[in-house]
């Protein structure tokens, strides 16, 4: 049984990356229909400035009244900007830790979307630990928006498959982005030959069993096809098979794409493992914003 969405969580906490995660959150909530909760999530820092700000307070209610406005003008601001005071958005001021607090507000029922780094990251990171923390830990959906600059949009969803059920899952989410952004969805499947070291010999595989395994492909990409009901036929639909590794593949297409989604585990990926290889590289490197699609136990993906 699918979860059905009921909100758009974003993390703002007034930084130019959370300002581009807005944006995104803002645009998902008027093409889905949902209320937009902006959330800040405040924790001490220790910073001198902070002190001293928290020392001319009388109360912990004047030091959240406080933060809630800086924070609802700031959204405010952004919703103006971006003309979309046609979406609900409310702001929210929450005492925690950034990543339990967000995976907590948006649950298994909403999109989570945070930027690839805000304040808290490390000057030069790829990836903050904020938003790499909520893509490992939430039990939804979240989208990673990055900071490079905005882009004219492409018209274009990437998807990755790899036959497993949370590929087929991600197939689903990235039509459905598809159809509401009125973009053509690009399905990619990738493929390669299997290591086999020392016991490859200096030959490798036989070219008869590399166009085996490539006949096999082939067959995965049509099987997550029609177990995603994608009708591979629509004019707004290509399907990509490539031989190569899955992040690089992934990659290139994105450089053409509004979006990518891939699950956050495939086949490659060990069991328990909270993040496969793949969708990590794809957050880290992607131009453009990647969803990660978690599953749930409760779901059928066959």
């Amino acid at each position: 049984m699918r979860v059905p969405l009921t909100s758009v969580v974003v993390g703002v906490d007034g930084s130019l990356g959370s300002d581009r995660a807005l944006v995104w959150a803002l645009k998902e909530g008027r093409i889905r229909d949902l209320p937009v909760r902006a959330i800040n999530v405040w924790q001490p820092s220790g910073a001198p400035l902070e002190i001293e700000r928290l020392a001319a307070l009388h109360s912990v209610a004047d030091l959240r009244a406080g933060l809630l406005r800086d924070v609802t003008s700031s959204v405010d601001a952004v919703v103006a900007r971006e003309g979309a005071a046609d979406v609900a958005t409310t702001s929210h001021v929450l005492y925690g830790h950034p990543i339990r607090e967000l995976t907590r507000a948006a649950g298994s029922d909403s999109l989570l979307v945070v930027g690839s780094r805000g304040r808290g990251s490390t000057t030069g990171s790829l990836f903050g630990s904020v938003s790499q923390g909520c893509v490992q830990y939430a039990t939804g959906t979240v989208i990673v928006v990055p900071r490079p600059e905005p882009r004219p949009e492409a018209g274009r969803v990437v998807v990755g498959v790899d036959g497993s059920p949370l590929s087929v899952r991600a197939l689903r989410f990235a039509d459905d982005e598809a159809r509401r952004r009125h973009a053509s969805l690009q399905v990619v499947h990738a493929w390669s030959p299997p290591y086999l070291g020392f016991a490859g010999g200096p030959g490798g595989l036989p070219q008869e069993a590399v166009d085996e395994i490539a006949v096999q492909a082939a067959e995965t990409l049509q099987e997550s096809m029609r177990r995603g009901a994608i009708d591979a036929m629509r004019t707004d639909v290509e399907i990509r098979l490539v031989e190569g590794s899955p992040a690089p593949a992934l990659l290139e297409a994105a450089d053409d794409a509004d979006l990518v989604v891939v699950g956050s585990r495939g086949y490659g990926g060990w069991k328990g493992l909270l993040m496969g290889s793949v969708s990590t590289q794809c957050v880290v490197g992607s131009p453009c914003p990647v969803a990660v699609i978690r599953s749930h136990a409760d779901e059928d993906d066959k």
